[in-house]
């Protein structure tokens, strides 16, 4: 894996972008970089397919986000506690753990991209099923516009979460 480090001033704010390249065509670049948090972009290729992405990791949790070509698809990794393995260095680099689970993520995320390439009748209904419960329960609640970080949209995001790993035998942390 070749590295590239370069130092970006941006608006009075210096970014530390890294660039890191593999033979199957995984960019990744370190935007900002702190003693606990570093946040950067991944790009590769897969199925023909361009994927991009953002991450977020501190010292103890990893969390990478779609941008394309499904926006918001999510997959976190976190540290265990009592667990000695760390993500970040002391001066605010990732570790060579933390590479390799950002690999597993990418995963993860390809995962549930085939999962909604290959069987979307199955989650709609799954996101049919949950609406048909909620306004059971009394909610009041129109498809595709439910606000995730509303207390209906965390419940049904739980409820989705749990269903899809029960059913398709994928677990996601968010």
């Amino acid at each position: 894996m070749s590295i590239f480090n370069k130092n970006v001033e941006k608006e009075g704010l210096v970014v530390n972008e890294l660039k890191s390249a593999t033979n199957k065509g995984l960019n990744l670049w370190i935007e900002s970089s702190r003693r606990d948090e570093v946040k950067g972009k991944i790009q590769l290729t897969y199925l023909n397919e361009n994927f991009e992405g953002h991450f977020i990791a501190s010292p103890t949790l990893i969390k990478l986000k779609t941008i394309e070509p499904y926006r918001g698809m999510v997959s976190a990794v976190a540290i265990e506690p009592g667990n000695t393995m760390q993500f970040l260095q002391s001066n605010g680099s990732l570790t060579a753990h933390a590479q390799q689970q950002i690999q597993f993520l990418v995963f993860d995320i390809f995962h549930l991209y085939n999962l909604f390439r290959l069987k979307p009748h199955l989650l709609f209904a799954l996101y049919q099923e949950s609406l048909d419960i909620l306004e059971e329960k009394g909610e009041k609640v129109d498809f595709g516009k439910i606000d995730p970080s509303a207390p209906v949209g965390l419940i049904l995001a739980d409820w989705l979460h749990n269903q899809v790993y029960l059913r398709f035998k994928h677990k996601y942390a968010s």
